[in-house]
């Protein structure tokens, strides 16, 4: 197979079911129910009234394919729809939850005999030229052998019957390191008990200039795992052109040692890029990055904010130090984005593009989302009348299939003022919004 030969032409998506009978996709956005889910919210009345998330219902359980499977991600896109990955394929769902259409299936242009599930879904997001991506795994093979690889498709027009792949992102076959070392097949690596199927695509995250972030996690490359150095570290964070080429790996994020610059099984990865589409975006390539251990109590910080600047030495890399200040002074707030040991398993991130520049995470090792301001302090801003400026903590959770209550959730969304959790154990997309958003 010609890897990069066979980017040159576009691909096309098989496996697109039709829209929901009885949906208008574009028109459905303002009618009477979805004005009446998104305005009134109903809201559960058993809420006390102080400040918090509330729930919104109904939740979110049905696809187009039929009930939501273990939904892995959430993104509501530029286009005012909500993509969700599940077991299914990706399910496109209106912002009333009703589902439009899901894409199930991916093949070669003119070969339907290559046709392969869009399967194992870990990351769904969106770009400004209303583009998804979607990582995923894919089978390749090889010298007789099939490999069971991550990839990240690249979609286009997914909610229109003329879908089609514009480019496949591959591990290793994009990877600069192991073309510049020879090792661009995928390979095992001696008696370490790994192979190149032990890596993932855990997240992908957009730039302003529809640039691609995308994260890798596997086995920490080190002496007892006996996985060579001179191979690209499975963990890393990868940038990609807007064509989908390999720019650079982010050399400056260890891939061995967790630190505050570092990249130790990552999960996840967002960006200040995100709906409502504006003429305007921040054009730095600052990022939030979260780090997952599949094993253990977590890292000490498993969610780092890393700014990226320009300078006579090129592009570098930086501990935010302002969010890591704030953790200093105890007066400040009840919690922290760089409190030690916040977080146990960090599984999804998402970032406020609007005023109120809150982050929100998702952790399934608790069972919670977690809001922080954009100072890194846990919690927003007190409500109007209250007399304090103390940022009031709202962040919930718990294991369970209440409405305040998670089940392994892996991914977050935010948009026009109301969370999105892919509440994946609970097979649900279940939807917050502040209180005092109603007012």
């Amino acid at each position: 197979m010609n890897l990069r030969a066979s980017r040159l032409a576009p691909l096309l998506f098989v496996g697109l079911l039709p829209l929901a009978a009885g949906c208008d996709l574009f028109g459905s956005k303002s009618d009477p129910t979805t004005e009446e889910i998104l305005e009134e919210g109903q809201i559960d009345p058993t809420i006390p009234d102080q400040v918090g998330y509330v729930p919104l219902n109904p939740f979110f359980t049905e696809g187009a394919t039929g009930p939501l499977d273990h939904p892995t991600d959430v993104y509501v896109g530029f286009d005012q729809l909500i993509y969700v990955g599940d077991r299914n394929g990706l399910q496109i769902l209106d912002l009333a939850g009703r589902p439009q259409v899901a894409v199930t299936e991916v093949a070669w242009p003119g070969r339907p005999e290559t046709a392969q599930p869009l399967r194992d879904i870990t990351a769904v997001v969106q770009d400004r030229r209303l583009d998804v991506y979607v990582a995923a795994r894919r089978d390749t093979t090889i010298d007789a052998r099939t490999w069971n690889l991550p990839v990240v498709y690249h979609l286009r027009g997914t909610t229109t019957n003329q879908t089609s792949l514009i480019d496949i992102i591959w591990h290793p076959f994009d990877d600069n390191t192991r073309r510049s070392n020879g090792f661009r097949n995928p390979r095992e690596f001696g008696a370490s008990g790994f192979s190149d199927e032990d890596a993932s695509f855990t997240g992908v995250a957009v730039l302003h200039d529809n640039r691609v972030y995308v994260t890798r996690s596997g086995p920490v490359n080190s002496a007892a795992n006996q996985l060579p150095s001179i191979v690209a570290p499975f963990n890393a964070l990868l940038l990609f052109t807007s064509g989908g080429l390999n720019s650079s790996i982010i050399r400056a994020l260890s891939s061995t040692t967790p630190s505050l610059l570092s990249a130790v099984w990552p999960s996840d990865i967002a960006t200040g890029v995100g709906p409502p589409q504006r003429a305007v975006f921040p054009t730095n390539d600052d990022f939030f990055i979260a780090q997952a251990p599949p094993t253990g109590t977590g890292l000490r910080y498993g969610v780092l904010s890393v700014r990226v600047v320009e300078s006579a030495a090129g592009t570098e890399y930086l501990v935010d130090t302002a969010r890591l200040n704030a953790s200093t002074d105890p007066t400040a707030g009840d919690g922290f984005l760089y409190g030690s040991f916040r977080f146990e398993r960090p599984t999804g991130l998402a970032f406020a593009a609007d005023a109120t520049g809150y982050l929100f995470v998702v952790d399934s090792g608790k069972d919670s989302l977690f809001v922080f301001n954009r100072n890194g302090i846990e919690g927003v801003t007190p409500s109007a009348g209250s007399g304090g400026t103390r940022p009031v903590r709202v962040s919930f959770g718990g294991t369970g299939g209440g409405g305040r209550e998670f089940q392994d959730p892996e991914g977050v969304a935010y948009f026009d003022e109301t969370v999105y959790v892919a509440d994946t154990g609970n097979n649900r997309i279940a939807r917050f919004r502040l209180n005092t958003d109603f007012e």
